[in-house]
């Protein structure tokens, strides 16, 4: 009884001195702000990143280096790449040999790029 007893003591005395709880409710508010804060940091600073890797280079070159990653990702399975980009297969086989044309090292279907070390 008296652990009880000491317990009501303890939630009055937190009633009275702060009745609706804002305090607890602010300190929420103040780490949710730095937590936005820090969040938005982070989503600038990789913005910056990308946009670093974008800007003075030409459409067509991020687009050859978007189309080639991406067959990469799908481990050469060119199907499955022109779906993730949104492009028939027809549009891909041609930029791909548009890019063989150029001199670029394209992988046969089926095929990943070499990493070259």
């Amino acid at each position: 009884q008296d652990e009880e007893k000491e317990e009501n003591e303890e939630e009055e005395e937190k009633k009275t001195e702060d009745p609706e709880g804002l305090q607890d409710q602010g300190q929420a508010r103040a780490s949710g702000q730095g937590a936005d804060a820090r969040l938005a940091a982070t989503a600038a600073a990789t913005a910056e990143a990308v946009n670093r890797g974008y800007v003075g280079r030409t459409v067509a070159d991020v687009e050859r280096d978007l189309i080639l990653d991406t067959l990469d990702h799908c481990l050469g399975n060119r199907t499955h790449a022109a779906k993730i980009l949104g492009i028939s297969i027809r549009t891909l086989r041609n930029k791909l040999n548009q890019y063989a044309d150029e001199g670029m090292s394209v992988p046969g279907p089926g095929e990943a790029r070499v990493a070259v070390a």
